[in-house]
């Protein structure tokens, strides 16, 4: 006991030295401090409510089409060639920029070893046991299991995986996870064929995960006093959640002695306390709606494991923010299959419906759950698979059976507003998919997974695209680097906004809106000076950006007031749209949406004949949400008044 003591006092005393720039909500450490969880932690894999393979009834008696569908899976991984990664994979991400040349071949090999494990918790004859050694033993061979596109990690050479280096990312932190419950279930099998397999799997994780965790604290996305992120010092995003998720269960999987899995489990209750210090009291994603799965969504998970681990007893479920960081999700759904996509998100998507249901059920929050129920029985009606972590297809085993039950909701909010992040949104009819669907941003141009895009929006109508966000492409070494804002989908030009004496958006968290609020009286509007987000040669005094949904009118309304200390440049408001824009006549624009249209009036007289430039995409990304293409259209102002008001309206056809 006094040895326990004294390993838990020296480590909050390491604790104690880390200095954050976040608001110290530190809701685990302050809820439940070190002895408490030493007296509820389980020991070994007392835990573990997920039936064993050994447990054939459970197994036995899962759907049937979903049992063929997983042994199919399984078959295919069969004749699966397990091929080094080369060292020229890895090298390929500086010489090229390509991370996909060393991605690819490493999911592909953490895919196999997945679906052979499923196929044979499923069929439990045997019959993929070989293949799966082969698998285990091919992973283990491996110098690390860091992606090419992080070994930046390793600070002093970051080409190859350094072996006197270890540090732990989002793959190693995956493949861990992966090779725990393959011990945890298979371990009597492995055995049987040679107790060095399990021994090797154990030896690796504790070299890969284990002890460079319980080492260092100078990893950036622990949170603990080490370096700082990217791009905002002292704040830590969806790679804090997400690892110590993964790391969490290699600790209880695997680590044996009881003191060590109490210290470690703390500390990743205080690293996991950042990730919560960072985050908006709004819950919204500033990353992109396609990363809450992995900042919200792993963060739910992390605290789903850790109430498992302690019978219960850790469980911060009820704070607000908790709830918030949820039911952001479901909030910015416009329509099947679009979502609200600022920052690094794609316009079209979906969610992990059993999380979403298992995140409602824990808050209690009855459409969330209804949405996870929605977007479960849209799945059922399709060919039966499991996807997602091999953590997330367990919690799905048990729980998509009353899934499936539960009454659906999905949920067309009327609007939302998240004050902090400074997002807001609203329909033309709450609860209806029928007329006009807006979202707009202030914020900053230093958020994570940025995009120089304050003061921008989208325009959706009857549930489609009209005026869009593009959203981001596949992901290269330039993505994340200082050329990121050489990519086209991050310029300020091809968002929803305007260049104004000539000058886009840059990046910097100094370039920000001010005097943001939006308000849902009836009609919903949202109003914000963007002037600080251009650089002070634009000269601009003020340029006052706003959004109207008038409700009963069906009407949008963009308005600019602006005022200009100087000339230098015809003012020019940029739009992308996502069909072809027919110039019609002087002041009126065609918006196409398919069968549909509606009309884009504008000043005729303050504005030339605009611009219609087309938007080629070849990125596979992209394409997936604009498999057609997009077009920009360029409005320039003919005057050059250093005062003035540029206003743009979108009507219902034949509607003024």
């Amino acid at each position: 006991m006094k040895k326990r003591q004294s390993i838990l006092w020296i480590f909050l005393l390491l604790l104690a030295t880390s200095v954050r720039a976040a608001e110290k909500r530190d809701l685990l450490m302050k809820g439940f401090a070190a002895d408490v969880l030493a007296q509820h932690l389980a020991k070994a894999q007392e835990w573990v409510a997920f039936p064993t393979y050994q447990d054939r009834a459970f197994w036995d008696q899962q759907p049937a089409d979903l049992r063929a569908a997983s042994i199919q899976k399984g078959e295919a991984a069969l004749n699966f060639s397990w091929d080094i990664i080369k060292a020229t994979d890895y090298l390929a991400i500086n010489r090229t920029g390509n991370r996909e040349q060393m991605q690819k071949p490493d999911n592909a090999r953490k895919e196999a070893l997945k679906n052979l494990l499923l196929a044979e918790l499923m069929e439990g004859k045997g019959r993929f046991i070989d293949q799966i050694i082969n698998g285990v033993w091919a992973i283990c061979e491996q110098s690390n299991w860091v992606l090419s596109a992080h070994l930046a990690l390793q600070k002093q050479y970051t080409d190859l995986p350094d072996i006197d280096n270890m540090v732990i990312d989002l793959g190693s932190g995956e493949t861990g996870a992966l090779l725990a419950w393959t011990h945890y279930f298979l371990k009597d099998r492995l055995d049987e064929a040679s107790p060095l397999i399990a021994k090797r799997i154990a030896t690796e994780i504790r070299r890969n995960i284990l002890d460079p965790y319980y080492k260092r604290n100078d990893l950036w996305w622990m949170g603990l006093g080490g370096e700082s992120s990217n791009n905002r010092r002292g704040l830590v995003n969806n790679w804090n959640p997400w690892i110590n998720f993964n790391v969490l269960q290699c600790i209880l999987l695997m680590e044996s002695d009881q003191e060590k899995r109490t210290t470690y489990t703390y500390k990743t209750m205080h690293s996991v306390d950042q990730f919560i210090n960072s985050y908006n009291d709004d819950g919204a994603c500033d990353e992109g709606r396609s990363y809450w799965s992995h900042a919200g969504g792993k963060f739910f998970e992390y605290l789903e494991l850790l109430h498992q681990a302690t019978g219960g007893d850790v469980n911060i479920y009820s704070h607000p923010l908790v709830k918030n960081i949820g039911t952001y999700i479901y909030q910015v759904y416009i329509d099947d299959p679009y979502f609200v996509n600022f920052a690094d998100a794609s316009a079209k998507g979906g969610v992990n419906a059993g999380l979403v249901y298992r995140y409602g059920v824990a808050i209690n929050d009855a459409t969330m759950q209804g949405f996870g129920a929605f977007y479960e029985q849209k799945k059922a009606k399709d060919k039966a698979s499991l996807s997602g972590s091999i953590y997330a297809i367990l919690q799905d085993l048990q729980w998509t059976p009353r899934i499936l039950q539960a009454p659906t909701i999905e949920p067309l909010v009327g609007d939302y507003w998240f004050p902090q992040t400074q997002v807001a949104g609203g329909r033309e009819k709450p609860s209806s998919k029928e007329g006009f669907y807006f979202a707009a941003k202030g914020g900053h141009n230093d958020e994570f997974h940025n995009h120089n895009d304050v003061g921008s929006f989208i325009l959706y109508y009857n549930g489609l695209p009209l005026l869009v966000d593009a959203g981001v492409g596949t992901y290269t070494k330039q993505t994340f680097s200082k050329d990121r804002y050489k990519i086209w989908t991050m310029q300020s030009a091809f968002h929803n906004l305007p260049v104004i004496n000539g000058y886009e958006q840059p990046a910097g968290l100094s370039y920000e809106a001010a005097n943001t609020q939006f308000t849902a009286k009836g009609d919903l509007h949202f109003t914000t000076d963007i002037a600080k987000a251009y650089p002070t040669d634009a000269a601009i005094n003020t340029w006052r950006r706003s959004y109207t949904l008038q409700r009963k009118k069906h009407r949008f309304i963009m308005s600019d007031e602006f005022s200009l200390s100087n000339f230098k440049k015809e003012n020019q408001l940029h739009l992308l749209a996502a069909h072809k824009p027919e110039i019609v006549k002087p002041g009126v624009i065609k918006l196409s949406l398919g069968e549909t249209s509606v009309e884009m009036h504008y000043p005729a007289d303050l504005f030339g004949e605009p611009q219609i430039v087309p938007v080629t995409i070849e990125d596979p990304r992209l394409l997936n949400s604009w498999p057609h293409g997009l077009y920009q259209l360029i409005f320039t102002a003919t005057k050059k008044d250093l005062q003035g008001k540029y206003t743009l309206e979108v009507v219902k056809s034949n509607e003024k």
